[in-house]
């Protein structure tokens, strides 16, 4: 047995030894240790200076082992191959996109870089008459633009370009002048002619005068040209700045005339175009000529003969339509007017179609038609015609009156008898009537395709003393297109032809494109129309029309006089009254009577010298008639002596041995009418009313009582 003995004092040291001991574990465990101690319970000793740097020995222990972890080897493999990875994608989508995304746009943007164009112009068709004579064409031409957020002083340049421009420089200061910041256009002068070009480009090429003339540049143009001025210009038309129709067959044919402009292709370099460079052509493609079945030479010779009547009658204006009956084909369609300087003249607008009229007695010819076609009657055929006749709520009398008796409808046609023409009318019907106004083709389109063309005014129903006024020509109203169109027919054998004024289509390569041809239509039977023809020329033989008559030709017409319905002042809406009339006179037919191969109609608006169709539109009809017959070789059906007279000019081809004497009213053949010992023809007839474009129907005070009044009106038709 062993025993332990334990001395005094022992067991004290051994604590302290065993305290010592601990607290030398204390302090090797450090200070975090510590620090986590007294961080954890201040009461057991240490303070913040302690607590600080405890701290700071903590963050150098972290960016230690963190400065360790980023020099790894591995990590800097890692990021160097990822760099690489990134950087390979990147050009990989880089050459993707400039082989399939970038690539067109890459290589246009190359070749615009080496390569330039210059625009070659798709010229305008020409329009050319029947014969080839050019009445339109277009022209390469210069004109001067400028820039005006490029011009400096405005006045400066303008007195700089105007001596070279031969212009005010005045007139050049508001296009030099910009009008707002987008305003990067200014016209300066357009079609400039050879001297004024190269005064300009010497101008431009001036050292001295850069900043002067900066921003200013000759421009090439497409400049239309018309050889013959003013001639068919209501026909022909014309074209805007930028080269589009704006009327007439300019305007009409827009899409056949109107070209396509092309491209020439060409390398160049730093200074301007690489000789034996890449060089190609995109052509332009010119527009098709538009070839008319107007006649240079006749057209000039109606335009004269209806200026030299406007200004003898004091007209306000006057028109007329020249025409082959037998094809429809228009030879010429002229129109002038009275200026403000009276002065008449060849005008914009195309009074032939725009403009519609009353026709008056001239009209007669379709109730005449009418009445042979279905009643069976001849011009010998005679009717019961009072002396005057009332019809709804209005007197339709015959001027001078005269008893009741049996006329021969040739007569009723040559005296241009009211009630006589009524009283057919009434055995033909007015539905039956109405029917044969429209298959002569009034109130419908001509066919022509004009712009703005006025269809003129057909009632459908007649009520009351339409009855009457229609079938004398009032109450109607026609256009001058229509009224020849009808007179063809009765020359063309009865068989309506529709007017036509284009020939053909020339495309650039020459192919022709021949208008469609429209479907002739039977009216009256060829009989009805030969005994029609046969009264037409009783009217220019003895009746109303004797002043439309041509030396050695036979000539089938009828005269018409109406009133105009005024259009403003006091009498707005009616005829107005004795000493106050508006007339429109008219005359239309053909010849050779036996033969048509010529028709022409006349109509003078407002004439105020003389105001009957007899002494104003029939001779204007011979006047015409003698020219277009020797033009067009037609020879005479007998030899007639024919009065001397002086001679005009004439347009080139025209023989001036063809052409007749000056023909005026005073001159004009007499009819030989017996005239009462009070001065008053005896054949003459009132004349009949007439309505403004349009078709205005009178209103008032306006009857056939009153217009019967008008005794001293001689040699109406």
């Amino acid at each position: 047995m062993v025993t332990t003995t334990r001395r005094p004092g022992s067991g004290t040291q051994a604590r302290g030894s065993g305290t010592q001991a601990r607290g030398s574990g204390a302090q090797a465990r450090g200070p975090r240790a510590a620090t986590a101690r007294r961080g954890a319970s201040p009461a057991r000793g240490g303070g913040p200076r302690t607590n600080t740097t405890r701290a700071r020995a903590t963050a150098r222990a972290n960016r230690k082992r963190e400065s360790a972890e980023l020099f790894d080897p591995r990590r800097r493999l890692m990021f160097v191959l990822g760099v690489f990875v990134i950087v390979g994608v990147l050009f990989v989508g880089a050459l993707v996109d400039l082989q399939s995304g970038r690539a067109t746009r890459l290589r246009d943007l190359g070749e615009s870089q080496r390569s330039g164009t210059k625009p070659l112009a798709g010229y305008r068709g020409s329009i050319l008459d029947r014969d080839g004579f050019v009445l339109a064409a277009s022209t390469p031409a210069l004109e001067l633009v400028a820039d005006p957020q490029l011009i400096v002083d405005p006045a400066v340049t303008a007195s700089v370009l105007a001596p070279a421009l031969g212009i005010d420089a005045d007139a050049l200061i508001s296009p030099l002048t910009p009008t707002n910041e987008e305003d990067r256009y200014g016209l300066l002068a357009t079609a400039l002619d050879d001297a004024a070009v190269g005064r300009v480009a010497e101008l431009l090429q001036d050292d001295q005068q850069t900043e002067q003339v900066a921003g200013v540049v000759l421009r090439p143009i497409e400049e239309r040209v018309y050889p013959a001025d003013t001639l068919a210009r209501p026909v022909v038309g014309a074209v805007d700045p930028d080269e589009n129709g704006s009327f007439g067959i300019e305007w009409q044919f827009q899409q056949y005339l109107q070209g396509q402009g092309g491209l020439e292709h060409f390398e160049r370099g730093l200074f301007g175009s690489i000789t034996g460079g890449a060089w190609s052509v995109e052509p332009a493609q010119p527009g098709s000529d538009v070839v008319l079945t107007i006649d240079h030479r006749i057209q000039y010779v109606v335009e004269e003969a209806l200026i030299e009547h406007c200004q003898e009658m004091n007209a306000r204006s006057a028109n007329s339509v020249v025409a082959d009956p037998r094809t429809g084909e228009i030879l010429a369609m002229a129109t002038v007017l009275r200026g403000d300087d009276g002065q008449c003249y060849v005008p914009r607008y195309n009074a032939p179609i725009v403009d519609t009229f009353e026709p008056g007695s001239v009209l007669k010819m379709i109730t005449f038609a009418a009445a042979v076609n279905d009643l069976g009657y001849t011009r010998d055929t005679s009717i019961a015609v009072p002396s005057s006749i009332r019809v709804g709520d209005k007197d339709f009398p015959d001027h001078p009156r005269h008893p009741p008796a049996d006329f021969p409808i040739s007569q009723i046609a040559a005296d241009s008898m009211n009630v006589g023409t009524i009283k057919l009318a009434q055995q033909i019907g007015p539905e039956r009537l109405q029917q044969y106004l429209m298959a002569f083709g009034f109130g419908q389109e001509s066919g022509l395709g004009f712009k703005d063309e006025a269809i003129g005014r057909v009632p459908s129903t007649w009520h009351g003393s339409e009855q009457g006024s229609i079938p004398i020509g009032q109450g109607i109203t026609v256009n001058s297109v229509q009224l020849l169109s009808a007179y063809n027919a009765i020359a063309n054998d009865g068989v309506y032809v529709a007017p036509k004024l284009i020939r053909s289509l020339v495309a650039p390569d020459g192919t022709k494109q021949l208008p469609e041809p429209q479907e002739a239509r039977t009216i009256v039977s060829a009989t009805a129309a030969d005994e029609v023809t046969s009264m037409l020329e009783g009217v220019v033989e003895t009746g109303t029309g004797t002043a439309a008559s041509v030396p050695g030709y036979s000539v089938a017409g009828k005269t018409g006089t109406a009133w105009k319905v005024f259009g403003s002042g006091p009498n707005r809406g009616t005829y107005g009254t004795d000493g106050d009339r508006k007339y429109v006179v008219t005359f239309a037919g053909f010849l050779p009577a036996e033969n048509p191969q010529l028709s022409i109609v006349v109509v003078v608006d407002e004439p105020t010298v003389q105001t009957t169709a007899g002494k104003v539109a029939a001779p204007v009809f011979a006047d015409i008639a003698h020219y277009v017959l020797r033009i067009l070789g037609i020879p005479p059906e007998r030899l007639e002596a024919e009065p001397n007279g002086p001679v005009r000019g004439v347009p080139a081809g025209v023989d001036p041995d063809w052409v007749p004497r000056e023909l005026s009213v005073d001159d004009a053949p007499e009819s030989g009418h017996a005239v009462s010992d009070s001065g008053v023809d005896q054949r003459a007839e009132h004349p009949e009313s007439a309505s403004t474009s349009g078709g205005t129907e009178p209103t008032g005070t306006t009857d056939q009582t009153d217009m019967s009044e008008t005794s001293t009106v001689e040699g109406t038709g």
